[in-house]
């Protein structure tokens, strides 16, 4: 499926703000979030995801902070509709297979362009030439991001409703859902892990020129991972503690039960989206990159520091010479709110149009209980540790975290899985069952809890808690042995 998104990144700063008849719900946070960031990640929702699922959201708003970062609030009502319209999409199997093949089709394109992507030297291309593949990378940024919100938590929720229904009175109910979800296949970070396992079984043999040759290889291949969202590269001494401390996880034998038909088919789809979901999300951050550097040599073309905050759309009427309004893009430095107009495009707003959406939305309140589901059973306990994304010391978190501890988070990402590995527990504001935390502690066998919704506002960093991941609630303890 061949889709040109052009006209989805027209930049309409006029548009009116919508009326706010609606009650909205925090969903997530992301960080370092520049405008042609956020017309990519919105816009995916609406557009992009329609073409391949046949619903788009059109209500979804985002607000962005001084420090570029990223919340994101959706319409409640809005949300259940697209649940009833996935409940209905899930039973037609021939849809399904259908979706499942644009995915797998537009892995192919993606990696074929990744690759050409590390062989540039972008500062030696023309202007053309860059604002083509800007374009180019770009859409395809789109076109993951289609394919990958088609498994968000409130669109596979139907699925999971059902599988735990038929299994609700089955004694081996929780063998069973490992078995039935689990997907044989090759992760995205699989070969980083691999390398650093296959290092460590032979580290101490090794001098230290001969250490330092190896590290220096991972953070060529693997350290652009943790630069997609606005942070440094992984350097040479996060891949060092990496190896000295790698951890493998315990594989815990599977019981030896029947999985029924109906349970294997719903299970078998569920592990799927879970592992296409994360190929989808490990090509959209790999073309983010690629779209990341060329937007960037661009700006650093125009001498115009402001297009930092522009838009691709700006970008390319800038370098064409037609009208772009710099001072309204000087303006987002300081946050902005994004929204769908009528016709389904995102839109960016500053100033008091920013402000109405920031007051509509913020105002949400927040619950002390900290409840949510159970992505993978378990008893753990011990000190929280808040990993922010959206925060500046995000660097010095993630250097922080000690084995043991409970990893406390908006949602996992592919550059903390090592972390992931370490923690006694995962607890989680967002996601689903086939979100990235729900595959990872499956894999690693690591209680977890998902869509809490609020963990990272209740718990703090040093807090002492009790997960029980049996019943997905997390309780603070007082006194502490």
């Amino acid at each position: 499926m061949k889709l040109n998104y052009n006209k989805l990144v027209i930049h309409a700063p006029c548009q009116p703000v919508k009326s706010f008849k609606k009650c909205y719900k925090r969903m997530y946070e992301t960080r370092a979030h520049r405008p042609y960031y956020t017309i990519a990640n919105l816009g995916g929702m609406g557009i992009p995801l329609k073409e391949v699922s046949g619903f788009g959201y059109h209500n979804t708003i985002y607000i962005i902070s001084r420090d570029m970062n990223n919340t994101a609030y959706f319409d409640i009502e809005e949300m259940k509709r697209a649940t009833e319209h996935f409940r209905i999409l899930w039973k037609d199997e021939k849809k399904v297979a259908e979706i499942i093949k644009v995915m797998k089709s537009r892995f192919k394109e993606a990696t074929r362009a990744e690759k050409e992507a590390w062989k540039q030297n972008w500062s030696e291309k023309t202007d053309n030439v860059l604002l083509k593949e800007m374009r180019r990378y770009f859409n395809l940024c789109l076109s993951c991001l289609g394919t990958m919100y088609v498994s968000n938590p409130q669109h596979v929720s139907p699925l999971e409703e059902k599988i735990n229904s038929l299994l609700e009175n089955n004694a081996h109910k929780d063998a069973i859902l490992n078995m039935a979800m689990s997907y044989k296949g090759v992760l995205p970070w699989t070969s980083e892990e691999k390398e650093t396992e296959s290092i460590n079984a032979y580290w101490n043999d090794l001098n230290l020129s001969e250490q330092d040759k190896l590290v220096n290889k991972l953070v060529n291949k693997y350290g652009w991972f943790n630069e997609i969202e606005g942070d440094k590269p992984f350097n040479a001494g996060h891949y060092r503690e990496k190896i000295i401390n790698f951890r493998k996880e315990i594989k815990i034998p599977e019981i030896n039960v029947a999985i029924p038909d109906d349970v294997f088919k719903i299970g078998r789809l569920i592990g799927e989206l879970g592992f296409l979901r994360l190929w989808n999300r490990y090509h959209f951050m790999h073309l983010r990159y690629h779209t990341k550097k060329i937007f960037q040599e661009l700006t650093r073309r125009s001498g115009v520091a402001a297009l930092e905050f522009a838009t691709v759309d700006e970008v390319e009427k800038f370098f064409s010479n037609s009208p772009v309004n710099l001072a309204e893009i000087k303006k987002r430095k300081n946050g902005y709110a994004a929204y769908f107009d009528k016709e389904h495009n995102p839109v960016i707003v500053t100033g008091s149009k920013a402000e109405k959406f920031k007051e509509k939305v913020q105002g949400i309140a927040e619950s002390d209980t900290v409840k949510g589901n159970v992505a993978r059973k378990g008893y753990a306990s011990g000190k929280v540790r808040i990993i922010s994304f959206s925060a500046k010391n995000y660097d010095e978190q993630v250097a922080a975290f000690t084995e043991g501890e409970i990893l406390v988070t908006g949602m996992t990402r592919p550059q903390i899985i090592h972390l992931c590995r370490k923690a006694a527990a995962i607890i989680t504001d967002e996601g689903g069952i086939t979100c990235h935390a729900a595959v990872v502690s499956r894999e690693f066998n690591v209680p977890c809890i998902i869509a809490t919704h609020n963990a990272t506002k209740v718990l703090k960093t040093g807090d002492k808690v009790e997960v029980d991941a049996d019943k997905g609630v997390v309780r603070k303890l007082q006194n502490w042995c």
